[in-house]
C-alpha cells in the first residue's frame, strides 16, 4: 500500500481463488478524506483501470470543487501485468459475456473457449473486492464506470445483479460481441431476455458513444434504441453521442459528462 501524502493512492494486490490470476486494486482518496466523516464518501469503481482510473480520479477531483460531483473515493481494478498483449487478452476473458472468437481487428489472440467469463469475474468482484472496499474505506453508494469491454461487462451486471451498483456509466459498450452472421451481438438477445423477467431496482444509467464510431463494431445506438424502448420503470437512463469523438478519444468526455449526469439531482 502506497500513500502519496496530500493526494493518497493505495495499491492492493488481490488473488482470485477460482483462477490462477492476480489483480491490482488502486484506491484514490479525495482531498481531506476522513475515515470518521459523518457521511460515507460515494464510491466510483472503474474496471479497465489503466485506461479509466486516472481519468475518473482527475474528473471527480476537479468537478467536486464546483460541486458538480461529490467528493468520491475512486477504485480501479487492473490485471496484474505490464504486458499489453496479455492485458488485452485478459480483458477478453474477464469482461465478455459468452465464449466467442474475437475478430482479428481487436488484436485479441485468446482462444474462444477461454472468453465469456464475465459472471465468474462479477462474483469475485461482489464477494472479494467490494467487501474489501467497504471494510477499509469509509464509502457508501457505488457507481460503476466502464468503457468498451468493461461497459459490456457493466451491462452484464445491470441485467444480472443490478443492485451491485446504484449508477452505471457505460461508454461505448462492446455490444457487437458474439455477433451472429450479419446479425446482432449476443447482448441484444440477453437484454430482451432480461426485459421479460422485469423486477429491476432503482438505478441510474448513462450510456454513450462517439460520433465517429461508425464501423460494423459500433452498434451502440441500435442497442440503445432497443434498451430505451422497453421503458424500464426503475431505470433512469440517459443517452449521449459525443461530437468529433471516436472509440478511444471519447473516454474523457464520457467520464466527465457521465459522472455529472449520474450525480445530478
Amino acid at each position: 500500500m502506497a500513500d502519496s501524502g496530500a493526494w493518497p493512492i493505495d495499491t492492493h494486490i488481490l488473488q482470485r481463488r477460482d483462477v490462477d490470476r492476480s489483480y491490482q486494486l488502486w484506491v484514490a482518496l479525495p482531498m481531506g478524506y476522513r475515515p470518521d466523516a459523518s457521511d460515507p464518501y460515494p464510491l466510483v469503481v472503474c474496471c479497465d483501470a489503466p485506461w479509466t482510473f486516472g481519468t475518473a480520479v482527475d474528473t471527480t477531483r476537479i468537478l467536486s470543487m464546483s460541486r458538480e460531483t461529490p467528493r468520491c473515493v475512486v477504485a480501479g481494478i487492473a490485471h496484474d501485468t505490464a504486458d499489453m498483449r496479455e492485458m488485452l487478452d485478459l480483458r477478453a476473458v474477464d469482461y465478455t459475456v459468452t465464449p466467442a472468437e474475437a475478430p482479428p481487428m481487436t488484436g485479441i489472440r485468446v482462444p474462444a473457449a477461454e472468453t465469456g467469463q464475465a459472471e465468474p469475474f462479477r462474483q469475485w468482484l461482489a464477494s472479494d473486492v467490494m467487501p474489501l472496499l467497504y471494510d477499509r474505506y469509509h464509502v457508501g453508494e457505488p457507481t460503476y464506470v466502464g468503457h468498451s469491454f468493461t461497459a459490456l461487462f457493466g451491462l452484464h451486471v445491470l441485467f444480472n445483479a443490478p443492485d451491485m451498483f446504484a449508477r452505471y456509466l457505460l461508454a461505448s459498450p462492446s455490444v457487437w460481441w458474439d455477433r451472429e452472421e450479419q446479425g446482432d451481438g449476443v447482448m441484444f438477445r440477453l437484454e430482451a431476455e432480461h426485459a421479460e423477467e422485469g423486477g429491476d431496482p432503482a438505478v441510474k444509467v448513462f450510456m454513450s458513444m462517439g460520433e465517429h464510431e461508425t464501423d460494423e463494431y459500433s452498434p451502440q445506438a441500435k442497442f440503445w434504441d432497443q434498451f430505451s424502448a422497453r421503458g424500464y420503470r426503475n431505470i433512469d437512463a440517459t443517452w449521449h453521442v459525443f461530437p468529433g469523438e471516436n472509440h478511444n478519444t471519447v473516454v474523457g468526455s464520457a467520464v466527465s459528462r457521465g459522472l455529472r449526469t449520474l450525480y445530478a439531482d
